[in-house]
């Protein structure tokens, strides 16, 4: 694994709030791919997979499927995902091979403490995103 990922790991390792583990986190590593799966605990089912390249640590976490989105509410999904995407701090909307998703990106160089707050916000965005896309979605 990549010194970036080892200090995202080290970031998040045993990170707290109001004395409670927020996250787990593992690491996938072979010849092609180094990456970190990060679950928050109380959303188990919305991995955040953490990528680094040289100058960026990459944060991706995939929402739905497009095939979950209503035909006739397609493009009002859209819209309201362009308009939220400045609302939302420290994350955007993405789609990505038929999967929507939300993502983040920071520097290599970020402390601890930026990189706890970036997972952080970014794993509340995702409750937030998916209660505003839901009205979009095929019921299960």
């Amino acid at each position: 694994m990549n010194k970036s990922l080892e200090k995202v790991q080290a970031a998040l390792a045993g990170y707290t709030v109001d004395g409670q583990v927020l996250f787990n986190v593992t690491s996938t590593n072979t010849d092609e791919v180094s990456m970190l799966t990060v679950i928050r605990e109380d959303i188990e089912e919305f991995a955040i997979l953490v990528t680094a390249s040289e100058t960026q640590l990459l944060f991706n976490v995939a929402l739905f499927d497009r095939a979950q989105v209503l035909d006739q509410q397609l493009a009002s999904l859209h819209e309201m995902m362009l308009t939220l995407n400045i609302a939302m701090p420290l994350s955007s909307f993405a789609l990505t091979g038929g999967i929507y998703s939300i993502f983040g990106a920071m520097s290599v160089n970020s402390e601890a403490s930026q990189i706890q707050e970036e997972v952080l916000v970014l794993s509340e965005n995702i409750m937030d995103a998916l209660e505003v896309c839901q009205q979009f979605l095929i019921k299960a």
